[in-house]
């Protein structure tokens, strides 16, 4: 019996030591593959450069950020928006310090893929690295930086994006109108009831449509009025969907 009791009390210990084995079986496992993946993205071959990329990120393992991370710096600028991308749709946030870095590089390409991998990313990180994108000087870059602070959602974003709802581009003014939209914040009611001034059928329209997703009924008559004088078909179709949202939100 004290043979018996003895042996069942090591019963644990054994487990353990076997899921401890098994970890470091499976690490001993990965190991060998980041490190072929690694040589893999020196390369020569552009192509083999992207095929370590992609296979970086179907694994989705942490452990392959750094990796990517590092082909941010690559010579080819298909490397590099390949490896922002990737680790946009990997999403972990200890990537958003580089491709917020990435944000000011001299290559168009490179910073709109940067800002599409924050908006993918989100956190503080990535959403105070596209706000400060909004003072670029290239309308361009203001407006990938506009759309990605709308797929992050966060409400912390909206006081800069109701300011760009005066921008000199119109693509950025809409832009904005629509990730006010996407946020659910009062405070953009007022500024987006404005933009139903805008000169451009684009703004007018998405201005509208915002408005109806805040549900807030302030807008009922600006956009009662709007409709009365409004032109376009398009603008007076969202026009039409908003007040309806909006009346059904008073009842």
């Amino acid at each position: 019996m004290h043979i018996e009791n003895s042996f069942l009390r090591t019963l644990p210990a054994i487990g353990l030591a076997l899921c401890i084995n098994l970890q470091y079986d499976a690490l001993a496992v990965q190991q060998p593959e980041l490190k072929q993946l690694a040589e893999q993205l020196k390369s020569a071959d552009v192509n083999l450069r992207k095929a370590a990329i992609e296979t970086i990120g179907k694994r989705g393992e942490e452990a392959g950020v750094d990796l990517l991370v590092g082909a941010l710096e690559d010579i080819a600028q298909e490397v590099r928006s390949s490896a922002a991308l990737t680790l946009g749709q990997m999403g972990f946030e200890k990537a958003s310090p580089a491709l917020a870095k990435m944000l000011k590089s001299t290559q168009t390409r490179d910073r709109r893929s940067a800002a599409v991998a924050l908006g993918m990313i989100g956190g503080d990180v990535a959403r105070e690295g596209l706000i400060a994108a909004l003072s670029s000087q290239s309308a361009e870059d203001r407006e990938s930086a506009v759309s990605a602070l709308g797929r992050i959602r966060d409400v912390k974003a909206s006081e800069a994006l109701i300011k760009v709802l005066g921008d000199s581009s119109t693509a950025v003014r809409a832009g904005a109108a629509v990730a006010l939209g996407q946020l659910n914040d009062k405070r953009a009611v007022d500024p987006l009831i404005k933009a139903l001034g805008d000169q451009e059928i684009s703004v007018r329209t998405v201005a509208a449509l915002s408005l109806g997703e805040l549900g807030d009924t302030r807008a009922i008559e600006p956009l009662e009025k709007l409709r009365a004088k409004e032109q376009d078909n398009n603008v007076r179709e969202q026009i039409e969907y908003a007040l309806k949202r909006l009346r059904e939100t008073s009842r």
